[in-house]
Parts: structure tokens; C-alpha cells; sequence
């Protein structure tokens, strides 16, 4: 049986009807401050899309760079030739043209290595700080960066600062696949500042974790030697 509507309902203002009626003097009433306010969310999705449009075309054409001295450089190893001066400058720009993009990042990462080769040891160590400085993820990356870093500081006779790098690149997560190298990296350390101890240690780490037959024999060597 339907529900009797009485008079006094009847009477009673219909919700809807009263609740526009109130949504629309608070309209009229705040009408200058809802413009204002609509006109900055309007600003603020445009300037947001425009940025994010800015950002992707930008990174683009770094990475479009980077691509091209990458591709120089796969190129002069098939011919058995160093990379020259041209792919050095292509890295370069990358990183003042583009600064801040991950290409820039991966481009510090390949101008440590090209100046390593090139003997400009400061340059590389430069170059492979400011990679670990935005490289974030622990990947075999960061693990090599560091132990490029550790190279740079041997080859300038700063032995303690390759050690602190050579022992803080076999913490990391991804240092299992290269174990073998930093120990023995270590130990080459431990045999330049004349402890045959310690460099003992650190072979016998090395010896643990290498697989290669050549390698092997080479460690064995450094042990029959030092021993």
C-alpha cells in the first residue's frame, strides 16, 4: 500500500529545488572568486601539460644524441680503433645541452670510461662522480662506475681512496657478478701499499669467486709468489 503524502509534506519545500536555489546565491555571490579560482586550475593543468610535453621532446633529443656518439663508438670498435675527439664532444654536449636528463646521466657514465682510456684520469674521475651522484638504481652500472672510480684513484697512487671504493663496490647488491674482480682489485691494492697480509686475504677471496681457467692461474700465481 502506498505511503499517504500529507499536507504538511506538501507544503514543505522540494530538496532539490531549495538545495540549487542555495547553489546558486552562493554562485552569485562568490561568482569573482569561483572565476579566479577555475582560471588557476585552468593555468595550473595547462602549464602542467605543457611541461610534461616540454620534458618528453626534451629528453627525446637527448637521448637522440647520446644515440649517435653510442653508435660512434660500437662503430670504432668494429674497426679496432679508439674513439675519437668528434665522440668525445658528442658526450659532452649531451650533458651541457641537456642537463638533467637521463641521457646526460648515462653520458657522465661513458665520458669516465673514454677519459680513462685517454689517460686524463681527473677528467674520469670527474665524470664517473657525477654519474653515481644521479644514478640512483642499484644495477650492474653503479657497481661498474665504482669500480672505474677505484681505478681512477690507483692510477693517480691514491691507494686508500681505491680501497674505500673498491670495498664499498663489493657491498653493493649487484657486486655478486663481480665479486671476483674487486677482490682480486683489492688485493692488487693491498700488494701496492705492502701488505702482503692482507693482499694474501683478498687473493684467496678472489680465487673463491673466479671461474675462468686463465684467471685462476694468474691469482694462483700472485698467491705462490706473495706466500
Amino acid at each position: 500500500m502506498a505511503k499517504k503524502v500529507t499536507k504538511k509534506e506538501i507544503e514543505q519545500p522540494d530538496f532539490f529545488q531549495a538545495t540549487s536555489e542555495k547553489l546558486s546565491i552562493f554562485i552569485s555571490r562568490y561568482k569573482f572568486r569561483l572565476y579566479v579560482a577555475l582560471g588557476i586550475f585552468a593555468s595550473v593543468i595547462l602549464v602542467a601539460t605543457g611541461w610534461y610535453l616540454y620534458r618528453q621532446n626534451y629528453e627525446a633529443n637527448a637521448q637522440k644524441l647520446y644515440a649517435k656518439a653510442y653508435i660512434a663508438i660500437l662503430q670504432s670498435a668494429m674497426q679496432g680503433i679508439n674513439p675519437d675527439q668528434n665522440v668525445l664532444k658528442m658526450y659532452q654536449d649531451v650533458v651541457t645541452q641537456y642537463p638533467g636528463t637521463k641521457a646526460a646521466m648515462s653520458a657522465h657514465y661513458q665520458l669516465g670510461n673514454l677519459f680513462f682510456n685517454l689517460g686524463d684520469y681527473d677528467a674520469s674521475l670527474r665524470a664517473y662522480q657525477e654519474f653515481l651522484k644521479d644514478f640512483t638504481d642499484n644495477s650492474d652500472l653503479r657497481t661498474l662506475a665504482q669500480i672505474g672510480v677505484g681505478y681512477c684513484y690507483e692510477a693517480k697512487k691514491d691507494f686508500d681512496g681505491a680501497l674505500k671504493t673498491f670495498q664499498n663496490a663489493v657491498s653493493t647488491r649487484t657486486s655478486v657478478a663481480f665479486e671476483g674482480i674487486i677482490y682480486r682489485d683489492i688485493a692488487r691494492i693491498y700488494e701496492e701499499m705492502n701488505d702482503k697480509t692482507k693482499a694474501l686475504e683478498y687473493y684467496h677471496k678472489a680465487l673463491n669467486t673466479t671461474s675462468d681457467p686463465s684467471t685462476v692461474q694468474l691469482i694462483k700465481r700472485k698467491i705462490s709468489f706473495l706466500g
